[in-house]
């Protein structure tokens, strides 16, 4: 029964790393599934919100614990001034942060 619970946990420990470690989220997953659940979420909206600015689009992302933060740069309807965001993608490739 001690080897059991000892396998058990030690499983354990090795999937919580390779979570933390998230190798199969890369720099490109992560930068194209941010801009497209973006481009998705104001899809059809008339006044809203774009890339289509100066200077607008995926600034920067890096590895972090658990996943990805990608930091996006965009204008909404006719302000003159644009937004930087930071969008955090899990290990399970959800976006957060829209």
């Amino acid at each position: 029964m001690k080897d059991k619970k000892r396998i058990a946990i030690v499983s354990l420990i090795i999937l919580l790393i390779l979570f933390a470690w998230s190798p199969w989220i890369t720099k490109d997953y992560s930068e194209n599934i941010s801009s497209k659940k973006f481009v998705q979420k104001w899809d059809g909206v008339i006044d809203g919100c774009g890339f289509n600015c100066s200077g607008c689009g995926i600034k920067d992302s890096h590895r972090t614990l658990f996943g990805y933060i990608v930091k996006i740069e965009y204008s909404c309807g006719l302000k003159e001034y644009n937004v930087i965001k930071d969008l955090y993608i899990s290990p399970l490739g959800k976006v957060y942060g829209l």
